[in-house]
C-alpha cells in the first residue's frame, strides 16, 4: 500500500472539524484506487467511533481517533472494491437484518442504534455503510475462500490427538483489537493508536464498541471475539501476558509480528471441559405486564415489554422497571434449568447473566425473564469429529481472510493527501 504518513490524517481532520465550510468538508482526505474520502466522511465517521465507543467528542478527540478511523475506511473501501470485482452486493433488506441482529447483540430494541445516533448527530447512513462494508465482505470471503477450505480425516485425528494431550489443560475465550504494520513507516502511529484505546478502555469505554470501530482483523465484526484458545496454541508474544489476565481483564498493548494487539479474557476453562445447560444453577427474576381484556393484541404488547425493559442492566432495574409500570415484579429464588418448565427452560438455558430474555406469553400477562446469577456444572467430554472438523475450518478461514485483505493492502494505491 503506498500511503504517505498517517498523522496526515490528524492534520486533515483539524481542517475538516475548524472549517465551516462545505468546500473545505468536500476536500479529499485520501484516494484509493478509483474511490476517494473526502474529510467530510471522515469527520462524521470518526464521530460516529466517538459515539459507539462511549468517548466524548471533542475536537482532539476526533483528531486522536482519526489515524485509525481512516484505515478503516480505507479498508472499507479495498473490501466494496473487490465485492464489486467479484460481483458480489447486499440488498437493502439484508443490510437492515444486520442491523436488528447488531441491535440483539447489544441488548438494543428495534430501531435503537440508528435512533441513538441520530439523537447524537451522526447520520445513521454512516452505520449502515459500515455495516454494509463488513457484510458484504463476509460473504466475500464465503465465496472466494471457503473453496479452499478443506479438513481431510488426518488433519481431524492428528487435532484430536492435540486435544488429549491438552486434556485439563488451560483455554481462553478472547476479543482483540489487533492494529496491523503493513510498512514500518506505520509503526509510531498503529503504537499511539494502541496506546490511546488502552486509555479509552481503562477509563470504562466498551471492549466491543472498541474492537468493532478500530480493530482492523476479521474478527472486528464479531465484537473482536476470538473464540476459545488453548494456551499452548497462543504465540509467545501473547501467552505470557494472556495467562496473567483475569476473566474481564484488559492486557496490556501487546507487540507483535504483525503490528499491535489488545486482548480482553472473555472467560476461561480447562480443555476438554463443557457446559450441561440442564444442571447450571440460576438465579431468576422476572416481571409480568397484565394484559387488559379489550387492549392492543399481544404481539403489541410484547413489543413494548421489550421496549420497556431493554435499559435493565441488572434484576434490580428489572423489578424497578415493573414496578413503576404497575406490573407484577418478583424474585423467583434459585433454580436448576432442567426444572423449569419448557418455555422458560429455552430462554434461560442460553441466557448470560444480568440480560434481559425476549417476552413471553404468560397467559394472562406478557413475562420478562432475567438470570440474576448463573452457576455452570462443568464436565469434561470429548469432541465430535464434525466439532474439530467445523474448527478447523473456521480457524483457516480466519487465517485465508487476514492474508486476503492485507494482499489487498499491498497492492493498492492509496494516497493520504496532506
Amino acid at each position: 500500500m503506498f500511503a504517505r504518513v498517517a498523522a496526515s490524517a490528524c492534520l486533515l481532520l483539524t481542517l475538516a472539524v475548524q472549517s465551516a465550510t462545505a468546500q473545505e468538508t468536500d476536500r479529499i482526505a485520501a484516494v484509493v484506487n478509483d474511490d476517494i474520502i473526502s474529510m467530510r466522511e471522515l469527520s462524521n465517521r470518526s464521530l460516529m467511533a466517538l459515539v459507539f465507543s462511549g468517548i466524548p467528542d471533542s475536537m482532539e478527540n476526533r483528531r486522536r481517533v482519526a489515524p485509525q478511523v481512516l484505515r478503516k475506511l480505507i479498508d472499507e473501501k479495498l473490501q466494496m472494491q473487490e465485492a464489486t470485482r467479484v460481483k458480489i452486493s447486499l440488498t437493502p433488506a439484508e443490510v437492515d437484518n444486520g442491523i436488528a441482529i447488531l441491535e440483539q447483540q447489544n441488548h438494543l430494541p428495534r430501531g435503537g442504534l440508528l435512533g441513538g445516533l441520530t439523537r447524537a448527530g451522526v447520520d445513521p447512513e454512516l452505520a449502515r455503510d459500515q455495516i454494509r462494508a463488513d457484510l458484504t465482505w463476509m460473504r466475500v470471503t464465503a465465496r472466494v475462500l471457503q473453496p479452499q477450505v478443506r479438513v481431510g480425516e488426518e488433519e481431524i485425528n492428528d487435532r484430536l490427538e492435540i486435544l488429549r494431550e491438552r486434556h485439563g489443560q488451560p483455554e481462553y475465550l478472547l476479543a482483540e483489537i489487533v492494529l496491523p504494520i503493513d510498512t514500518p513507516a506505520q509503526e509510531d502511529d498503529a503504537r499511539q493508536t494502541g496506546e490511546r484505546l488502552l486509555e479509552q478502555l481503562h477509563s470504562g469505554a466498551p471492549f466491543a464498541a472498541l474492537a468493532r470501530q478500530f480493530s482492523r482483523a476479521p474478527s472486528a465484526a464479531n465484537n473482536g471475539t476470538m473464540g476459545w484458545l488453548a494456551q499452548a496454541a497462543l504465540d509467545e508474544d501473547v501467552a505470557g501476558p494472556v495467562s496473567q489476565l483475569s476473566k474481564g481483564q484488559v492486557s496490556p498493548l501487546l507487540r507483535t509480528a504483525s503490528g499491535y494487539t489488545i486482548l480482553k479474557l472473555l472467560d476461561q476453562r480447562l480443555a476438554g471441559q463443557v457446559a450441561n445447560p440442564e444442571d447450571a444453577q440460576v438465579t431468576l427474576s422476572r416481571i409480568i405486564l397484565p394484559v387488559p381484556k379489550d387492549g392492543p393484541p399481544k404481539q403489541q404488547l410484547m413489543g413494548r415489554a421489550a421496549q420497556l425493559t431493554a435499559s435493565a442492566k441488572s434484576c434490580a432495574d428489572l423489578e424497578a422497571i415493573g414496578r413503576k409500570v404497575g406490573a407484577n415484579a418478583e424474585s423467583l429464588g434459585t433454580k436448576r434449568v432442567g426444572e423449569l418448565d419448557g418455555a422458560m427452560r429455552n430462554v434461560v438455558a442460553a441466557l448470560p447473566a444480568n440480560r434481559v430474555g425476549p417476552p413471553m406469553d404468560a397467559g394472562d400477562g406478557i413475562m420478562v425473564l432475567m438470570v440474576c446469577n448463573r452457576v455452570e456444572s462443568l464436565t469434561f467430554a470429548e469432541p465430535t469429529p464434525d466439532q474439530i472438523r467445523r474448527r478447523l475450518e473456521d480457524e483457516r478461514m480466519d487465517m485465508l481472510s487476514r492474508r486476503y485483505l492485507r494482499n489487498l493492502r499491498r497492492a493498492a494505491f492509496v494516497d493520504i493527501r496532506g
